[in-house]
């Protein structure tokens, strides 16, 4: 949802220098800023996206944060099978 926020300017240059400690506007935009501003406040749950790199050659999905770990045992087990 789109929406229009009017901030005050002590907040809105907060959160500018917020975004250029995390690596600037396309690490952590204003939106994610407030967005996760707002999770923290009310308790909303995060939305997590998968990680997904696609260097050619290989493509590698990271697990969801719910995973379960996985050791050497269960992968030699799941080998084994």
């Amino acid at each position: 949802m789109k929406t229009t926020l009017d901030l005050p300017d002590d907040i809105a240059q907060v959160l500018r220098l917020e975004s250029a400690r995390r690596g600037g506007r396309k690490a952590a935009s204003l939106t994610s800023l407030v967005s996760d501003a707002v999770r923290k406040t009310y308790g909303a749950p995060a939305v997590k996206k998968p990680r997904i790199d696609l260097t050619p050659g290989r493509v590698v999905i990271g697990a969801a944060a719910d995973a379960p770990k996985l050791t050497p045992a269960l992968i030699q087990g799941a080998l084994y099978d």
